[in-house]
């Protein structure tokens, strides 16, 4: 993820660099671990890592907790929003269904804490309204990341599709869980898309004007998340249950830079 930030100090660089590989560690334990108890034991310890950041004079086990803690004070980084992260995974291993669009912005908000409210915090800002911004920018992020790998974690069994949703267009679970597709479907995909769509320009018009100038890194990430909406939408909907689309590093970089020199024009 560094790359993305080549006009931050070093110190931002690598408060950065921490928290998108704590981020990765606690992805890892959901992906990785096979049985539900062993990952939210380790979820457990992940937990207590995180909550020895805020006892004086202690010291978390993990180098990773330990490279965090110089970043704690520097940024004020709140306990609640690394729990945060902790928390949608829990979410994730103990809820078998999203039931509505609420419960699965919530969970996109937490998994989205890092591009979102904590880089904010690490990237500086100077009015309240920009945390507000950044919390729908993670949250934003996430969704639109959900909403391209629909195919992929069907195909290991998952559904983020909230079940409301899936009712609202008459498609049952199944139907998407086997990779086969429907005409309901696809109308629940291209309505999902433009509101997906609909959202960058909300979202930026949060961002208070004073502090556009250091949330350019931010608005990079929405810039890279609205073209993979694009890709998706110009390959056709209709092959996202057979593979997953990415913007590939090279291109990210380019947006990268376009949005840090020209800014971000919402799709």
């Amino acid at each position: 993820m560094a790359f993305r930030f080549p006009f931050l100090s070093r110190v931002q660089r690598q408060a950065l660099v921490v928290l998108y590989a704590l981020q990765q560690e606690l992805l890892e334990v959901v992906q990785d671990c096979t049985e539900a108890n062993l990952a939210l034991t380790t979820l457990n310890w992940w937990q207590q890592q995180i909550s020895l950041l805020y006892v004086d004079k202690a010291m978390p086990e993990h180098p990773l907790m330990q490279a965090l803690r110089s970043f704690i004070a520097e940024y004020a980084l709140p306990q609640s929003e690394l729990m945060a992260l902790i928390n949608a995974h829990y979410t994730e291993l103990t809820l078998a269904r999203f039931q509505d669009m609420n419960q699965l912005r919530q969970y996109a908000c937490q998994t989205g804490m890092v591009q979102g409210r904590l880089s904010s915090r690490v990237l500086g800002f100077t009015e309240q309204q920009t945390l507000e911004f950044a919390e729908k920018v993670g949250e934003l992020c996430q969704t639109v990341k959900l909403f391209s790998q629909i195919g992929a974690d069907a195909r290991l069994g998952r559904l983020y599709i909230p079940v409301a949703m899936l009712q609202e267009f008459n498609v049952p679970a199944s139907v998407v869980l086997n990779g086969h597709g429907s005409a309901e479907f696809m109308a629940l995909l291209n309505t999902w898309l433009a509101e997906l769509k609909g959202q960058f320009k909300s979202v930026v018009a949060l961002l208070p004007r004073v502090d556009k100038y250091r949330q350019r890194a931010s608005l990079a990430m929405l810039a890279i998340a609205a073209a993979l909406l694009r890709e998706i939408e110009q390959d056709g909907l209709v092959n996202i249950l057979q593979y997953q689309l990415i913007v590939p590093r090279p291109r990210q970089q380019r947006l990268f830079w376009k949005t840090w020199l020209c800014g971000f024009r919402p799709v």
